[in-house]
């Protein structure tokens, strides 16, 4: 909540430009650009100790992970991702050597998704700092921001949801996933699960003016992995989205067919009026309140 309130605060402060299709409150900026496409610009810092330790992960790994995780933002708002930026904060402690294998795993993602790094800054600090500025291309008919879900509208996860706490370095954003979702069908509302399902439903909910029930048993879960964590911890990035249950009908009988997303797709709630507040429901059909907590970043 902290960090919500704190958004909330900048974003009411921040000047609206006739160029701003949508500021402060999605996955990313989205400016104008041409008749085709808008201009998609996000960022997102990794902080030492906050997002990674330095006993648990490589350098290459760390590096990985500081432009993955900029491609996931990309991804949900429907786009493609095609430059950055890197600024690192390095410690005293960080050799060169490591410097160079951090960059050997942004250079590698980077090959992976037709990337092209096109500068940034490096400067003294006390930790680790990776700070990444992504800019990416959606055409306009593709484009999915937060606020646009509907009340009686289906919610949607890509899955199973894993342990964010184990995959977190590795994981594959789901560019290629929201490529499809946004090429064919309709979809109201996206974005990809770092801080949980709950605070990240939140937020869809908040920016469209809606309400939600989420089912517990209907969440894909890997192996291990309680509803709780699935909810409130997040780093696992993937794709929340939201679409009308006729464009819902029509994606599963496309992918009853053949089909490589087959596996990937799967209904966890619906989309309520705002009145009745969000919600998840339980084996027995309780009902519990969701908390807007999750990931903790301040």
């Amino acid at each position: 909540m902290k960090e919500i309130k704190f958004i909330e605060n900048i974003r009411a402060r921040a000047a609206a430009e006739k160029d701003v299709i949508a500021g402060i409150g999605d996955d990313a900026a989205v400016l104008k650009h041409d008749s085709k496409q808008h201009l998609l610009w996000a960022a997102d810092m990794l902080v030492e100790d906050v997002h990674f330790s330095l006993k648990d992960a490589s350098f290459n790994k760390i590096g990985r992970k500081a432009v993955a995780v900029n491609i996931s933002d990309i991804a949900a708002m429907g786009g493609v991702p095609k430059y950055i930026t890197v600024s690192i904060g390095v410690p005293p402690y960080v050799k060169i050597r490591n410097l160079n294998n951090i960059y050997d795993g942004i250079f590698k993602i980077c090959k992976a998704y037709g990337i092209c790094l096109v500068g940034g800054d490096t400067n003294r600090s006390g930790k680790l700092v990776i700070d990444v500025s992504i800019i990416g291309s959606v055409e306009k008919k593709r484009l999915v921001l937060r606020s646009a879900a509907k009340e009686g509208d289906i919610i949607l996860v890509t899955g199973p949801i894993p342990d964010g706490r184990k995959t977190h370095f590795d994981f594959t954003p789901r560019l290629k996933e929201a490529r499809f979702l946004t090429g064919k069908y309709k979809i109201s509302s996206m974005i990809d699960i770092s801080d949980g399902i709950a605070p990240d439903i939140g937020r869809i909910c908040c920016q469209s003016g809606v309400g939600c029930v989420i089912s517990e048993e209907a969440v894909p879960l890997s192996e291990g992995l309680s509803i709780k964590d699935a909810f409130y911890y997040g780093e696992n990035f993937e794709l929340l989205f939201t679409m009308s249950p006729k464009e819902a009908r029509r994606l599963f009988l496309d992918l009853s067919k053949k089909n490589s997303f087959k596996k990937v797709f799967f209904v966890i709630g619906e989309i309520t009026n705002k009145n009745k507040g969000m919600y998840s429901r339980g084996k027995e059909g309780v009902l519990k309140k969701l908390k807007m907590e999750g990931y903790r970043h301040i």
